[in-house]
């Protein structure tokens, strides 16, 4: 008998025996399916080299934004120096101030637009940097009253979050702000509303995100921060007491989502709910794959082809200083995967434009090229999402579509076919997957008798060209597979499996 098995949630989290979902669900990314809990598994590409061009140190922040006339602007900054992606040589240029950044270990770049102003703020070491975007010479202290690790802008207002200044030192639970419509000016006065606000009990700050309200993320909580007018500017009300943001690297708005990790997994804050959307799937998986002493190379960055979140991060398996994995999130069909980090930096950027004889002089022959020539990728203006080496190399995601690994949850199939005699144990004679594109699948099954067994995997067989199906002679009381697909898959959505209950004696 051939029974149907449509791939379903990726839910490492539950015993894998009759999991409603997927062990394992890897390069790619998960869609709704056509069955009632299934889902489509759609192809991520690798990254492929953009440019090689080189920062001084690994990359720990960037932005993108535009100049009055709407030309698209790339930064991106190291420890020491902030740079702007030439739109002629594709090469990082140094356009730090005199002197340079001496960013602490474990920070980062964190940056807001004002207008033609680009922003950014690198914790307690260095003074808020900004840069005209349409003059793009260099960047230049925006004030030397106060230094903050993170920035936001609302209704007219800079803001800074855990704070450095030279009358209190650090106060890292503290959130100040500029005058309206000044963001040079932080001197606190009635008349422009520069002021600052302490929070307590919460531990300290780890992120602002704003949608039509500011939200501070502290450790153990969440405070709403809503604009009331002068005198007093903002007030602060407590939103979520006891649960907060843990790794301040995981924080990533997109379309009036606010993602982010806690202590206990992952969390979507959205119109002032909070909503644990990793509970019972990936939430445990992660958290016992996930090295935390390397928490500071995590980087995040919402695919703006595609409605998903992507965290690039190092497992308990990476080299030192190696990003390894990116867990994916779509927030559409509520469905997670995973895949290999082929960078050792994600993030949001903008295309800039190219021309036939740039792309001539850049990669010299056609086979050298990093896309098509219609990837989103020549074009001026797109949204794309972009990576770096540990140098600063760019790299685009428009490289070989990577090979896609499942695993299936684990079946005691004498239960799932005709058996007159009632035994425990099954056959298995054939499996296929199913999928779309120019590809060739690859099937193993797994055995065991017992669930406190070891899992015993077969040979990885080649699917028949004619029929589909991967041959086995299997017998065992529980069955799993693990399906690859290779090459240009585009589609994958079910694995059918050939069966048939043992006798009895």
């Amino acid at each position: 008998m051939v029974i149907d098995a449509p791939f379903t949630s990726f839910s490492p989290d539950q015993p894998a025996l009759n999991n409603p979902g997927l062990v394992r669900a890897h390069n790619c990314f998960a869609g709704r399916g056509s069955t009632q809990g299934g889902v489509t598994l759609y192809p991520l590409k690798s990254a492929a080299l953009f440019s090689s061009t080189s920062m001084a140190s690994r990359p720990i922040g960037s932005a993108i934004g535009q100049d009055r006339d709407g030309n698209a602007k790339v930064y991106a900054g190291c420890s020491s120096a902030l740079y702007r992606l030439s739109p002629q040589d594709r090469q990082w240029q140094d356009i730090s101030r005199s002197g340079g950044y001496t960013t602490a270990n474990g920070d980062r770049w964190r940056s807001v637009e004002f207008g033609s102003l680009q922003i950014f703020a690198n914790g307690w070491n260095d003074p808020p940097q900004f840069i005209d975007m349409s003059q793009d010479v260099k960047f230049a202290d925006l004030t030397t009253l106060v230094k903050g690790k993170y920035i936001a802008q609302h209704k007219g207002f800079t803001i800074l979050g855990n704070t450095y200044d030279a009358l209190d030192g650090g106060v890292p639970n503290r959130v100040r702000w500029s005058g309206i419509e000044a963001p040079g000016d932080w001197t606190f006065s009635p008349a422009t509303m520069a002021d600052f606000q302490d929070i307590y009990n919460y531990g300290n700050i780890t992120g602002i995100v704003t949608d039509d309200q500011v939200w501070v993320l502290l450790e153990r909580g969440i405070v709403q921060m809503q604009f009331v007018g002068a005198p007093y500017a903002f007030s602060f009300t407590d939103r979520v007491t006891g649960k907060g943001c843990s790794v301040p690297q995981s924080v990533v708005t997109v379309s009036g989502m606010h993602f982010f990790l806690s202590d206990d997994g992952f969390y979507l804050l959205q119109g002032g709910n909070l909503t644990n959307i990793g509970t019972g799937k990936v939430n445990r998986w992660f958290l016992e794959n996930f090295d935390a002493s390397q928490a500071n190379l995590m980087t995040v960055a919402a695919d703006p082809r595609e409605t998903t979140v992507m965290w690039q991060y190092a497992s308990k398996n990476a080299p030192v200083g190696k990003p390894d994995m990116m867990l994916i999130f779509n927030w559409t069909s509520g469905e997670w995967t995973t895949a290999d980090a082929t960078t050792s930096f994600i993030y949001n950027a903008v295309s800039l434009p190219y021309t036939l004889d740039r792309l001539g002089e850049e990669f010299g022959t056609l086979d050298d090229v990093p896309a098509s020539f219609d990837d989103p990728v020549w074009a001026g203006g797109e949204n794309m999402l972009f990576g770096m080496s540990e140098t600063g190399a760019v790299y685009s995601f428009s490289g070989p579509t990577m090979d896609l690994s499942v695993e299936t949850p684990e079946f005691q199939l004498s239960r799932m076919v005709p058996n007159e005699g009632r035994a425990d144990t099954a056959y298995v004679f054939a499996a296929r997957p199913l999928f779309e594109g120019d590809a060739v699948g690859r099937v193993q099954v797994g055995t065991r008798s017992l669930q406190n067994g070891s899992m015993t995997w077969s040979q990885l067989a080649e699917c028949n060209a004619q029929t589909g199906f991967a041959f086995f002679r299997t017998l065992s009381r529980y069955q799993r597979f693990r399906v690859s697909v290779s090459g240009e898959w585009r589609k994958a959505y079910a694995l059918q499996v050939d069966a048939k209950a043992a006798g009895r004696r």
